[in-house]
């Protein structure tokens, strides 16, 4: 079989994956001294301090003192993926609409790798638990239960639904939290009954959300738009009718806005 033959798998590179690891680590733990960082990877000190002088000189990672952050170098570098995501460029002005109208969070979110990330944000004026948010838009969350998680899944064959199940997991985050797979299934094709899905205090108490699919110009799902307000404000008819109203139009008007987009690079 020669190398380029389709069974065969690519080599990889252990330092870069050393490096990704670390970046990793220093993410989660938040200014871990080196002694730290060498705990999380069980290497010699000598080793991971080689990395994460490398690390800082390149500006990945920042030092003060004995401890380590991320440094400012991921921030071009992630304003440079968002900006250049149709998504995000196509959804923008819809969800800061879609605030404005709601007056609570909005997101457009995508799936990465079996989780939700966040790539785009707006605060309504009169939203709350913006420190709950930003812990939300720093960590890559669970899809079984977010409204957002369940429109991404909703739009995915059963065999990915569960590869993705396999590998994350279904925690519970408080007891509204769907832990059952033949629940989550059921929940899923209600979704694509109705277009939308909601998280009923399934992640925080006291908190719902309303969210729905966003498909690209192959039909298939390409990212998801949710509102997230306070269980006092999101009650009744606003949970039931107006909100879910309001997410499902602008899931549209995104995808008009990806389609409209296409046929302007076209012409």
């Amino acid at each position: 079989m020669s190398e380029g033959d389709a069974g065969d798998e690519p080599r990889r590179i252990k330092s870069v994956q050393t490096a990704s690891r670390i970046v990793s680590v220093v993410q989660r733990l938040s200014n871990p001294t080196l002694g730290e960082v060498c705990a999380e990877l069980d290497a010699s000190k000598g080793t991971v301090h080689t990395y994460l002088a490398t690390l800082e000189d390149e500006g990945f990672l920042t030092r003060t003192g004995r401890t380590y952050r991320l440094g400012l170098r991921f921030v071009t570098l992630g304003e440079s993926v968002r900006n250049e995501t149709p998504l995000y460029r196509a959804g923008k002005e819809e969800v800061d609409a879609l605030a404005a109208t709601t007056h609570e969070y909005a997101h457009l979110t995508v799936e990465h790798r079996g989780r939700e990330v966040t790539i785009y944000e707006s605060r309504g004026d009169d939203a709350v638990a913006t420190d709950y948010h930003l812990r939300m838009r720093e960590t890559p969350q669970h899809l079984h239960y977010s409204a957002s998680g369940k429109a991404l899944l909703s739009q995915f064959d059963d065999d990915r639904v569960r590869s993705i199940l396999d590998s994350e997991g279904l925690d519970g985050q408080t007891a509204n939290t769907i832990t059952d797979r033949d629940e989550l299934f059921a929940v899923l094709e209600r979704v694509r009954e109705r277009g939308y899905a909601v998280n009923d205090e399934e992640e925080i108490r006291g908190m719902r959300s309303v969210g729905a699919p966003v498909r690209g110009v192959d039909g298939a799902v390409c990212g998801a738009v949710s509102v997230t307000a306070p269980t006092s404000r999101l009650s009744g008819e606003r949970f039931e009718t107006e909100v879910p109203e309001l997410v499902t139009e602008t899931a549209n008007l995104i995808e008009l806005n990806l389609e409209t987009a296409v046929f302007e690079r076209n012409r």
